[in-house]
């Protein structure tokens, strides 16, 4: 019987104010990126809260997921958010931020399978493609079978929007794989994403200059 070892989704998060934005489009917050999940409280409630390694705050989980993830930490189970994508909605007013991760949950027993697996699912999600992950019995076997390194072929959907929403993030651009680089250590690369940083600021102040905004 195949043990009850992992549990995977796609999960909406929320954000408390605009002002997240301020992580979410910065360089500590790209897609692909693994993040701590943690439980405090929100308006009474306990709630799951994506996190990075830093201590910043991506955003809070709906209440029936905050509740199913809380069971699975009092099991001591392995626990990760993968930013799937980042959105904003202009409507109501002033706006909010918002997105997804893929969550990964499993057992610590077969932790080293389900980190193959998960590493995997990573570079897919920062190229846009986004695997199912709500895999159950075969594929869960097949992944211990083949010690992680099996891929499911079905795709899960992007949620449907509406006029007033906007994908800000759904995978990396040229900047976040130099900044992805650059974490790595390869400093020629990150010298060149901080250049065209630069550049970029510089062609959106003569674009202004041009038509004589100042």
């Amino acid at each position: 019987m195949l043990p009850d070892c992992y549990f995977g989704a796609y999960a909406r998060f929320d954000t408390t104010s605009k002002k997240d934005a301020a992580i979410l489009l910065g360089s500590n917050c790209i897609i692909g990126d693994v993040f701590n999940i943690e439980f405090k409280p929100l308006k009474g409630q306990t709630r799951a809260w994506v996190v990075n390694d830093y201590g910043d705050t991506l955003g809070y989980l709906d209440e029936q997921t905050s509740h199913n993830l809380n069971l699975l930490a009092a099991k001591s189970w392995e626990m990760h958010a993968v930013l799937s994508f980042v959105a904003f909605t202009d409507q109501p007013e002033p706006g909010f931020y918002w997105g997804e991760v893929a969550l990964f949950c499993y057992d610590k027993v077969h932790q080293s399978d389900f980190d193959t697996f998960m590493r995997t699912t990573m570079k897919s999600l920062a190229q846009g493609i986004r695997p199912r992950i709500d895999i159950k019995n075969q594929g869960v076997q097949s992944i211990l079978d083949s010690h992680g390194t099996w891929q499911p072929s079905q795709r899960a959907d992007m949620p449907k929007g509406d006029s007033h929403t906007a994908i800000l993030k759904k995978s990396r651009g040229f900047t976040d794989l130099m900044v992805q680089k650059s974490r790595e250590g390869n400093k020629g690369c990150f010298l060149i994403s901080w250049a065209f940083l630069l550049a970029l600021v510089a062609l959106v102040v003569f674009g202004l200059k041009s038509c004589g905004l100042f």
